[in-house]
């Protein structure tokens, strides 16, 4: 399966070794962040930054903070974990808001509230001075700037997802419009075509307008044939919540049953 996202997600670092020199910083360098959507829900559970190299894994929080619209620092809003998430090439950092704050009922949510606040603007810092693997500086400064909404306490819900479906016998893509933003690697491992054999078809995903909308260009034409949407039950939004599961609340009190596929058929073309 292709996955139509930053070219560094799935690329593999080789070990290196120390450099006798630290480069300029390139024009190319940038730092990613998701999610892209400019409202977040004050509920959100984690940002993915993406770097542009190999970084260093030590003291990366050190250069990392969440400012609010006057300036200051948002204290104890990022998890402080010992060990930080990175992807195998180290590119890519999960930064997890503390979900001790973000979960109603737990002491730090009842004693600090929720790190952000619906109506205000926040800006995700990333200092240059960060290392990357061979010790040398980033040097991209990044501001990654967003407002907040009320929190998300709607789980999935595929049942009210919008397909639109692809022509038989072209290459076309399969649309599926969420209604929200969704967590983007969720909507990278957790949605899949499977045709009516069950098998997955083979293809890119290809995400859109701040990870509301999937796409999927298969591989070969669309056979003219049923085919469905598969989705594992472990697909996120924004706020952790998963289909029919809330992370606010326990299991038991969550909606119930919900279908994970969603049946189409690419349309026939005439003769």
């Amino acid at each position: 399966m292709q996955l139509n996202l930053p070219a560094f997600l799935l690329a593999v670092c080789a070990a290196s070794g120390a450099v006798a020199s630290c480069p300029d910083p390139k024009s190319s360098d940038r730092v990613d962040v998701y999610p892209t959507a400019a409202e977040l829900p004050e509920n959100l559970l984690r940002f993915y930054i993406y770097f542009p190299r190999p970084m260093g894994q030590d003291d990366i929080l050190k250069h990392i903070a969440i400012m609010d619209d006057t300036g200051a620092t948002v204290e104890g809003a990022l998890l402080s974990n010992r060990f930080d998430l990175w992807s195998p090439n180290r590119q890519r950092l999960t930064l997890l808001l503390d979900p001790g704050r973000v979960k109603t009922g737990l002491e730090a949510h009842e004693t600090l509230g929720r790190a952000l606040e619906p109506g205000r603007r926040y800006t995700l810092s990333i200092r240059g001075a960060a290392l990357d693997f061979d010790g040398c500086q980033l040097g991209v400064e990044t501001a990654h700037s967003f407002s907040v909404g009320p929190a998300d306490l709607e789980p999935p819900a595929p049942a009210g997802w919008a397909l639109s479906v692809p022509p038989a016998g072209t290459l076309e893509p399969l649309a599926v419009d969420l209604g929200s933003p969704h967590d983007h690697l969720s909507l990278a491992y957790r949605l899949r075509v499977r045709d009516s054999k069950g098998d997955i078809v083979p293809g890119a995903i290809e995400l859109g307008q701040a990870e509301t909308v999937w796409r999927f260009v298969p591989k070969r034409p669309w056979a003219a044939a049923p085919h469905h949407v598969w989705i594992d039950e472990r697909l996120e939004d924004l706020a952790g919540n998963r289909p029919g599961a809330l992370f606010d609340r326990p299991l038991s009190s969550s909606a119930k049953g919900w279908a994970n596929e969603i049946p189409f058929q690419p349309i026939p073309t005439a003769p």
